[in-house]
């Protein structure tokens, strides 16, 4: 009977480890003092480009920008199994720490059990009617036991309980603990565990988006192919008519893995821009070995093969890193990510992009409530949000949870400083799987919105195919922001993000749906052209004509308020005789500003013209040419 129930009780506590291991832990530290590198000098710890963009954004690097002291790893290594990670910016390593239990004298030895666990003391200890007490169980036996052992462990993590079989027989245990090893260092902090369901692949991932083959014959307007509509509807095909593509912007994917994209032909024109790559779960180089879904949202930024398919930023360099384990949905992802981050902030990158999120993790273990989404409280929305402070634009899919009962956006979508994009369709209507907003501290999300509906991807297998998901209106957006940024890269982050939530279509009425709106990059490159001038770029629909008098060029601002429809104008300039001099037609797209650069007036004599905007007397102007 004895034996029974202690097999039973064995079996429960089985099942309890099994719910929740604990192979990886964070180890904070204090501070970084005693360290090899100094502030004064970056070009130990970061590359030129990183410290090139701090320079041009006038960013302070400060001790989160230094390395972890490698005084203090050196310490704790001898009591960790695998250093994962090392994290700067919070100044903690992530590592795989074993408990180890050690013996002095044991006979007659059945089973010795352990399971770890938090915030608890255990003692062994002999008591009265052959019962060993390890609370809350308690162990009947039949050999008397002449021996206590107490041992109070620090309340983030402790070697966990013994359970004893039948016919032991104990004398001077000996317990060795690697966490108060580790703890008892002065310059530690703390400790703590990073839970993970042993049970893999409970799931299957992605599970909001599906493909769907597109007829490739056909014809799509321009040399965009299949991926126009897309980048039509942001207006950032105009940045590419002036030859802003993305040159000398650097882009870091944090996805899946990019599978097959180092051979699939439609990112031929981008290999030697790939500057680097690393797998943060597998620990190696090659991230081309799995992951279609990366694939998939890499096509949207960097795929060039015209006539067929332009990504929205074909002439972008790019970081590649895998951060996402296909095999589970754990903690450990988050920390992949801040890793990546600050790898690719060292190196030199401008913008990040992410097609992840995370609120519900396997077994529901270290799962995050909505109230953690409130805008810098989980371990990857903080890096986000630090990423941004050394002046790199993060943007992040909002998450598809729109339909399903979790409805908010995720984790790192929730941040303070995180660009959130949701997904509409074609027709520019927000999807039902977008995931909504607000973040739990009330700040608007998502932020902007771009087309996630059927949208257009290049697959690993090099097919033309569409997607649905915030996982490709995400890459989209991000692929714009890079074009619009290679027209003005002496721009802060800061200057960018704030010309493209101010271009976007719902920034006077923000909403839980559609954030700030569509955004006009068309109209953000104006916006930043002018330096924001009310005086040019009115949205009354008045003509602005200007500088009046002029020398060598007179510019007209033309704004189209209609929501729907693109509309042709014509501007002609008469001398007083009354003779037409010029006469341009001038076409411009829904809700979207116009300067059009006269440089005709170079070649006029000094005097007074009159410029006469759609043959409207009401909308005539007298301009002077000064010699």
């Amino acid at each position: 009977m004895k034996k029974n129930i202690l097999i039973v009780f064995l079996l429960c506590a089985s099942v309890i480890s099994l719910w929740s291991q604990k192979n990886y832990y964070w180890v904070k530290f204090k501070d970084k003092n005693k360290n090899l590198h100094s502030l004064s000098n970056p070009s130990q710890f970061l590359s030129q480009r990183s410290i090139d963009r701090r320079n041009i954004q006038h960013l302070e690097l400060d001790s989160t920008d230094l390395p972890i002291t490698e005084k203090y790893v050196d310490s704790i290594r001898p009591f960790v199994n695998e250093l994962k990670h090392r994290l700067k910016w919070s100044n903690l390593v992530i590592a795989k720490i074993e408990s180890v239990i050690l013996t002095d004298s044991v006979f007659k030895t059945d089973t010795i059990f352990r399971t770890d666990s938090f915030n608890t003391s255990y003692h062994l200890s002999y008591l009265q009617n052959n019962t060993i007490s390890t609370s809350p169980y308690h162990i009947n036996y039949n050999t008397s036991v002449s021996v206590r052992v107490d041992s109070t462990y620090d309340s983030i993590a402790h070697s966990g309980i013994f359970m004893i079989r039948d016919s032991l027989f104990l004398n001077d245990i000996v317990v060795e603990n690697r966490f108060d090893s580790i703890k008892q260092f002065p310059f530690v902090d703390s400790i703590g565990g990073i839970d993970f369901f042993p049970s893999r692949a409970l799931h299957k991932k992605f599970t909001d988006e599906e493909a769907f083959t597109v007829d490739q014959h056909i014809s799509y307007p321009s040399k965009y192919g299949a991926a126009y509509h897309q980048i039509n509807m942001l207006n950032a095909d105009l940045l590419h008519q002036m030859s802003y593509k993305g040159s000398g912007i650097v882009i870091a994917m944090m996805d899946n893995g990019f599978h097959n994209a180092g051979s699939n032909p439609g990112f031929d024109s981008v290999h030697n821009r790939i500057l680097s790559t690393w797998d943060y779960v597998n620990n190696e180089a090659n991230v081309y070995n799995e992951g279609d879904h990366g694939a998939q949202t890499f096509s949207c930024i960097a795929a060039n093969v015209p006539g067929k398919y332009i990504g929205t930023a074909p002439n972008a360099s790019f970081i590649l890193n895998h951060t996402e384990d296909n095999n589970a949905e754990w903690v450990m992802e988050e920390y992949n990510w801040a890793a990546a981050a600050e790898s690719s902030d060292s190196a030199g990158a401008d913008i990040f992009t992410t097609s992840l999120g995370y609120t519900t993790f396997d077994g529901g273990i270290g799962s995050h409530v909505y109230k953690d989404l409130a805008g810098d409280k989980t371990v990857i929305t903080h890096a986000g949000n630090m990423a941004y402070k050394k002046g790199i634009l993060v943007l992040n899919s909002a998450g598809n949870e729109g339909g399903s009962g979790w409805l908010h956006i995720s984790a790192p979508a929730d941040g303070d400083d995180v660009l959130a994009i949701g997904a509409v369709d074609s027709a520019e209507k927000v999807t039902g799987f977008s995931s909504r907003g607000p973040n739990f501290a009330g700040r608007v999300k998502p932020d902007i919105c771009a087309q996630g509906s059927r949208s257009s991807v290049i697959d690993a297998n090099y097919f033309i195919a569409a997607n649905n998901g915030t996982s490709f209106s995400c890459p989209i957006m991000a692929g714009c922001v890079a074009s619009l940024w290679s027209a003005f890269p002496d721009k802060s982050a800061k200057d960018i993000r704030d010309a493209v939530m101010i271009s976007a279509d719902n920034f006077w009425t923000p909403d839980s749906l559609h954030g700030y709106g569509i955004p006009n990059f068309y109209n953000a490159y104006l916006l930043l052209k002018t330096n924001y001038n009310q005086n040019i770029l009115r949205t009354d629909d008045k003509l602005v004509v200007y500088p009046n008098p002029c020398s060598n060029v007179i510019n007209v601002a033309i704004h189209n308020s209609d929501l729907v429809n693109g509309v042709s104008h014509k501007i002609e300039i008469f001398n007083l005789l009354g003779q037409c001099i010029l006469n341009r037609e001038v076409y411009l797209r829904e809700s979207t500003f116009e300067i059009v650069e006269l440089d005709i007036v170079k070649q006029l004599e000094a005097g007074e013209y009159i410029l006469r905007f759609d043959r409207d007397k009401d909308n005539s102007f007298r301009v002077v040419k000064m010699k």
